[in-house]
Formats: structure tokens, sequence, C-alpha cells
């Protein structure tokens, strides 16, 4: 409900300005033209030149499309993990996760857990992928071994009978992105349309980011890179595949206390007054500063 308000509020701000959402129907419109119109509807498109303030607008209300998609997936895919992996019948204690490892039963799933598999799998290639195409971040190199750390896991649980504890992953990697992509939105609407009503909305956003985080990625997380390691070798002896799932859980572990590490950086700036910013972002802008005030020197 907290999120279809924030997408509600965002949606009817952003409707205010009249010259963006008239610029923006006739670009989708042009666009929906030469995709499914006739050759002579495609002739009669309006055209014009390029006007910088216009088009700016434009631009942002796009980058503010993508990070509602991107909120959108994220909150998408952790509700059918919600949904799905409570409701096995060895969801919970962890012990069910390993027992009857031996026999061979961990290979069989149902199907809307192979289903929950597939996207999943399907998800992340797409990330990784996207990763490659977008212009290149601060934490590029982080982001891509996160993807292919991410798929290696999907991809060895699943034939490896580690499907329980694969899908337990799945399921908590997800929920915090969804404050961080509204957070974003908050962000950007705030800079357009000079508002501290929606930075104010960011900078909660991102606190709870940061507790979820906290929460799912490292407490949880955590529970269940010993559940697989140490646990787990109670009720089996760890083949191949076994220690592999084990080693790229801890991987992924890595990551995000390195990426925890960024969040507590912007909770800094944020106890010092400022507002919330994407450090990636703050990294990029600087480091031609910073070697331009080099140069001077």
């Amino acid at each position: 409900l907290v999120v279809l308000l924030v997408l509600l509020g965002l949606c009817y701000q952003l409707l205010q300005q009249e010259a963006t959402r008239k610029e923006v129907t006739v670009l989708l419109a042009g666009l929906r033209t030469s995709i499914f119109g006739a050759a002579e509807s495609r002739s009669a498109l309006p055209q014009g030149p390029p006007e910088l303030p216009r088009d700016v607008q434009v631009l942002v209300f796009f980058v503010l499309a993508k990070s509602v998609l991107e909120a959108l997936i994220y909150g998408t895919f952790s509700l059918i993990g919600i949904s799905i992996v409570p409701a096995q019948p060895w969801s919970w204690p962890s012990a069910n996760w390993w027992r009857g490892f031996d026999s061979g039963e961990h290979l069989v799933m149902r199907s809307d857990l192979r289903c929950f598999y597939i996207l999943y799998g399907a998800r992340y290639i797409q990330a990784a992928v996207t990763v490659l195409l977008e212009p290149k971040r601060k934490d590029f190199l982080e982001m891509m071994v996160h993807h292919v750390v991410t798929i290696g896991v999907v991809y060895v649980s699943y034939l490896g009978g580690y499907n329980r504890v694969g899908v337990v992953v799945m399921v908590l990697l997800d929920p915090a992105d969804v404050p961080l992509h509204l957070a974003k939105l908050c962000k950007y609407t705030a800079e357009q349309l000079k508002m501290n009503m929606w930075q104010f909305v960011a900078d909660r956003l991102f606190e709870f980011f940061a507790v979820l985080f906290a929460v799912t990625r490292l407490i949880m997380f955590g529970y269940v890179c010993w559940s697989a390691h140490i646990e787990s070798a109670a009720y089996f002896k760890h083949s191949f595949a076994a220690t592999l799932c084990v080693i790229l859980l801890y991987l992924l572990m890595v990551l995000q206390v390195y990426w925890f590490g960024l969040i507590l950086k912007v909770a800094i700036r944020l106890l010092r007054g400022h507002g919330v910013e994407d450090i990636r972002s703050d990294d990029e802008d600087e480091e031609p500063e910073k070697k331009d005030s080099k140069k001077d020197s």
C-alpha cells in the first residue's frame, strides 16, 4: 500500500507539468504510429527542432519511468517469492532444507518452484547483459560479479539439489531493492519539482532500505550461508556441487558487506543533514574534478 501511494503521488506530480505531459504524449504517439501505423500516417508525424529545457524534462520523465519499472519488477519478484517459498512443506526450520538430501528427494520440485527458479535465472541473465551495455559505473565490477555469481547459484542449486536454499536466497535478495528504487524516484522528483517533501520521503525510504538490507542481506542471508556450510554437513557429505554452491554463497555475502559499507556512507551523510545521494554517481562526477585539481596543482 505504501509503495502504491508513493507511485501514485509521483505520477500526480509529474502530470502537473503540462509541457512534459504534452511532449511525452506526442513522442509515444509517434513511436506507436511508426511501429504499427500505415505509411501515410508515418509521413504525417509532427516534426520539430530540439529544445533542451523541454527535452531534459522528458528525459527525466523516462528516467523516472525506468525506476518505476525496476521497483515494480523487484516488488513483483518479492511477492512471488514470499507467496511460493513459505508455502513449501520444507520451508522451516532450516534443518528441513537438508533432511533427505541423500535420497534424492531434493531434486523433485513443485511446478510453482521450478517456474520461479527459471524466471529468476532469466532475469539475472538479462541483468548481466544490461550491465555490460550500460555506461560503466564505479561498481561495474562488483555488479557484474554479483550477477554472474547469482546466476551460478541458481544454476548449481537447481541442478545439484540445493534448490531449497537457492529459493530462500532468491526471496532474501529482492525486497530491499524496492524502497531503494522508490527513494531514487523521490529524489529525482525533488530535484525537478524543487519540493522538499519528496526529498524528505526519499530520506525516509532510504532509512527503511538500510534497515531492510541489514536484516535480509546480512543477518538472514548470513544464517543461510551458515546453514548451507555447517548445518547441512550433519545430513550429508558435501559433493563438488555442494561445495561450489557454498563458495558462491560466501562470495555473495562479501558483496553484501561491501554494499552495506556504501550504505553506511550515505547514512552518515544523512545524519549530517545532507540528502540521500547515489554514491556511484557522486564518485563518477567527482573523479574528473579531482583530476583537474591535481593538474592545476
